[in-house]
């Protein structure tokens, strides 16, 4: 795969609770032919076994930004909408 070019930063678009919310955005972008990433791993266990999730973000390329905000205002709990690198 090549190197995005720096018009193509990826961006987070919006942020959710967990690994599997973030694999539904994902892949609702992608049905849409948006390439998505995620920053999501594996929570950790605490507190004698219990999940945790620290919230994951979903990336897209900066030139596909506009097109990914219109996709998810057509579903509320995913506007989180930042626009903003995903190394910030």
């Amino acid at each position: 795969m090549e190197p995005l070019e720096p018009r193509n930063e990826m961006v987070r678009v919006c942020s959710v609770p967990n690994e599997m919310e973030a694999a539904v955005v994902v892949g609702m972008l992608a049905e849409d032919g948006i390439v998505a990433a995620t920053d999501s791993a594996p929570g950790s266990t605490i507190f004698g076994g219990l999940m945790f999730e620290s919230g994951h973000h979903v990336l897209v390329p900066r030139s596909q930004v506009e097109k990914a905000k219109a996709l998810l205002a057509d579903h509320p709990h995913f506007r989180d909408i930042e626009d903003e690198p995903a190394d910030s």
